[in-house]
């Protein structure tokens, strides 16, 4: 996916603090390189199903218009127009995906 909900600059960012927490021992850096990219699609991922997971199926297909045909679209103030908390949604994924990805080290 090449969209972001949240730009891909912050979630590369989180997941090299992750990569640095948890010390893995990766010498190849195309390995270390395929890891980044998997844990950011990852971490979209979680974050877009959180979001997703959010809404009622109204507010579903409202959004799917939305993504469909607005290229510019503000998906902030869809969200907060429909009162969620899309800020918490998101640090509540991303604490998730860190607890995931750390397996159980501290966060």
């Amino acid at each position: 996916m090449d969209d972001y909900l949240v730009d891909r600059e912050t979630l590369s960012k989180f997941v090299d603090e992750l990569i640095k927490k948890k010390a893995l021992a990766v010498d190849d850096i195309e390995e270390l390189n395929k890891i980044r990219e998997d844990s950011i699609k990852a971490l979209d991922d979680e974050i877009s199903a959180a979001l997703f997971g959010s809404l009622t199926e109204e507010q579903t297909a409202e959004l799917s218009q939305l993504l469909d045909h607005d290229e510019t679209a503000d998906y902030t103030e869809f969200f907060s127009k429909n009162n969620i908390d899309a800020e918490k949604i998101i640090s509540e994924a991303m604490q998730s995906f860190a607890t995931k990805f750390l397996g159980g080290q501290n966060v």
